[in-house]
């Protein structure tokens, strides 16, 4: 262990406190610390975002998960979204500035960058999000893993892309790294169904794919990111790793050792790496299952997978359909020692593509209603699907920005909302660039 290490480790409940606590404008780990005095330029779509995150909304804060989105409505084709990282951050800039948006990172499939850079085959699409061809695995056997080495990062796949996008992502004030955490990288270089096979029929292979992506590949990719892009934190995607795709004894088993390993890791070269992007989500699609004491132990994962930072994360299930009174007998422990934690309360793919828009806006309401004044909430749209009606996002930001306004009301029947009406976002694009792109 380093003496960097050492020293990174011992700073971290400071710097949990630090990373979670923004008076209370929600997560700081996942928002942009916003810049001041940015000069609009109506042909960098960054300053449009720029210049509304600067104006310093007291609102709960919203944000989006939106690629594929953002990609159908600009009109930007998916090779190019995907690979060229200004197009890709300046499109992103510029919906999340149409959209009210409180934060604006590219990102992209950040779940194919390693796999791909490593040789596993991709799939590509004039419209959508590249993915992994999982009718072709890299690793096909136990014998494959050999394989796995750490490649020349700086030539590898679409790398180099997602280094600019990093860079670009910090001139906007979110100076943090992207990889794909342990399980879901295995998953994208296995397939589930043959890793879930190993877990169980040859958990040694498992334990050493897990092993050699937790040594090897992923710190030295981080370590990349360090040297080019100057990052110090790094957050994980690991969307694979959700209840019921594992039950919690097996994220216990597979997935809270091997993200703890890659946390000490990385800090001997001085990056804090977060495998905390999904891990632990529930997400139970039939109602008639929801299961409390299954969802408690998803939250106590999320708690060690953030390594005691004060976080939780209602990501990408049915939440304007689940019970939030459970959510809310779950924090009142904490909340009467005193805490207050950083939530993340996300609206579901569905229901943003399908509405209708009076649910979309009661979902943002009880979330604001029964989470927002004792905690530092934030509301995120999960995953927007690429043909989503524009109206349904401007519906939920204006609810978000409404009915979460600092102090925030105590009956939030009283407070009027209506949703608003706006150009098309091409109309927009035209007079925030002086019709120059």
């Amino acid at each position: 262990m380093s003496i960097r290490g050492v020293l990174l480790r011992s700073a971290l409940p400071l710097l949990q406190r630090i990373s979670t606590m923004r008076s209370n404008r929600g997560v700081a780990l996942f928002t942009p610390k916003v810049k001041k005095g940015v000069k609009l330029d109506p042909l960098d779509p960054k300053t449009w975002w720029m210049a509304h995150a600067a104006q310093g909304l007291n609102a709960v804060p919203m944000m989006a998960q939106m690629y594929d989105h953002a990609m159908s409505l600009a009109g930007v084709p998916a090779q190019k979204f995907y690979s060229d990282a200004k197009t890709h951050v300046d499109t992103v800039a510029a919906v999340a500035a149409f959209y009210g948006f409180d934060a604006a990172t590219g990102g992209g499939d950040t779940y194919n960058y390693e796999a791909e850079a490593l040789g596993q085959t991709m799939i590509y699409s004039e419209n959508a999000m590249p993915t992994i061809d999982f009718r072709n695995p890299l690793i096909k056997k136990p014998e494959d893993l050999v394989k796995l080495k750490s490649p020349d990062w700086l030539n590898a796949g679409r790398v180099p892309f997602v280094l600019d996008v990093i860079r670009y992502n910090a001139e906007m004030g979110y100076k943090t790294g992207k990889f794909c955490s342990p399980f879901s990288l295995a998953v994208a270089l296995r397939t589930y169904p043959k890793l879930i096979r190993d877990m169980r029929k040859n958990p040694q292979f498992a334990h050493d794919l897990f092993s050699v992506l937790t040594d090897e590949i992923l710190p030295s990719y981080l370590e990349v990111q360090k040297k080019q892009c100057g990052i110090s934190a790094a957050t994980g995607a690991d969307a694979w790793a959700v209840f019921p795709n594992l039950s919690p004894e097996l994220m216990e088993e597979w997935v809270l050792p091997y993200a703890d390993r890659l946390f000490k890791n990385c800090t001997d070269f001085g990056v804090i790496a977060l495998a905390v992007g999904g891990g632990g989500d529930y997400c139970e699609e039939s109602i008639e299952k929801f299961d409390k004491n299954i969802l408690f132990k998803c939250f106590d994962i999320q708690k060690k997978l953030f390594h005691g930072m004060p976080m939780l994360v209602l990501g990408m299930g049915r939440w304007h359909e689940y019970p939030l009174e459970t959510v809310v007998e779950y924090l009142t422990p904490l909340r009467e020692k005193g805490m207050r934690l950083s939530i993340i309360a996300s609206l579901n793919a569905r229901l943003l593509r399908d509405g209708p828009v009076e649910k979309i806006v009661d979902t943002v309401k009880r979330f604001i209603d029964m989470l927002g004044r004792d905690h530092n909430l934030a509301i995120s749209l999960a995953n927007v699907p690429a043909d989503t009606p524009s109206h349904h996002i401007h519906a939920a930001v204006a609810a978000t920005h409404t009915y979460g306004n600092f102090p925030i009301a105590p009956n939030l029947d009283e407070i009027p909302f209506q949703p608003p009406q706006r150009e098309p976002f091409e109309e927009y694009r035209q007079k925030m660039s002086s019709g120059g792109l």
